[in-house]
């Protein structure tokens, strides 16, 4: 496991390379976080899934994007487009350090979509994985607003902040979504099209929802989607007294299993 810098030298990008432990792979895999509070909580499963596909023989990236974590950059600047190109960096980075051809997306939450549409533009992209995905940028938005609407002050500790300010910017469990992000977040609609140009599609969720019906209806004309229910934790945007961390083992397993093209 390397952390490294890469991208450009005045706005690098961090990640953390995780080099095969087994007969290595002929694709690497590139993991996609999701944003805010849910990239605190996923943040473990993310290196645990990580670390599983590297004893798969598999060359794995996981990243920040560009005003997130220990990438540079200010949120206030950053926008969707730049974030889709930061997947498209990364690939290109895995690429160089492993000399692998093409390269498999995964995907949690809002970075479900990020990967999705990075994999629209290429043909070097031979599978995706979208976990638990946004499907909607607006019901993602909507979601956060009621939670910050439906939040009551503590009568035992301090008020947490959450907020919705009228320039449109989210408070919410200490990060910010600044209003122009959040504006650009809400057209977001990964059921508009079809990723035709992906070899393999595999859409997992821990939970029914009447969104991942919908994806799994527009996707399910791709010849190579595979729709898989996995029951497992699923709270991301839960803050709990542990470090807020989530590990559901059943979906992480299930994704090894079907990058490593095995029985769950």
């Amino acid at each position: 496991m390397t952390p490294l810098l890469f991208g450009s030298a005045e706005a690098p990008l961090y990640g953390v390379h995780h080099p095969p432990q087994a007969t290595p792979q002929n694709s690497g895999v590139v993991v996609c976080y999701p944003f805010g509070q849910e990239y605190m909580r996923a943040h473990r499963a993310c290196r645990q899934l990580s670390l599983l596909l590297a004893k798969k023989g598999f060359h794995v990236l996981r990243f920040d994007y560009t005003g997130t974590g220990n990438s540079s950059g200010d949120a206030e600047d950053t926008t969707i487009t730049q974030w889709k190109a930061n997947v498209g960096q990364a690939i290109y980075e895995l690429k160089e350090l492993s000399d692998v051809s093409s390269v498999s997306l995964i995907g949690l939450r809002l970075g479900a979509v990020f990967a999705s549409l990075a994999s629209l533009d290429r043909s070097d992209v031979d599978r995706l994985v979208v976990w638990d995905p946004v499907v909607s940028g607006e019901d993602y938005i909507a979601a956060l607003q009621r939670e910050i609407a439906a939040e009551r002050p503590s009568t035992y500790g301090p008020p947490s902040g959450n907020r919705e300010l009228p320039d449109g910017a989210l408070h919410y469990n200490g990060f910010v979504m600044p209003g122009s992000l959040r504006r650009s977040i809400a057209g977001l609609r990964l059921d508009a099209q079809v990723p035709t140009s992906v070899g393999r599609i595999l859409q997992l969720v821990s939970h029914e929802d009447a969104t991942f019906a919908r994806l799994r209806d527009a996707w399910r004309t791709h010849p190579a989607f595979r729709y898989q229910f996995t029951p497992a934790p699923h709270d991301w945007n839960f803050v709990d007294n542990f470090g807020g961390i989530l590990l559901p083992q059943p979906a992480i397993q299930g994704i090894v299993a079907w990058m490593a093209q095995e029985t769950p």
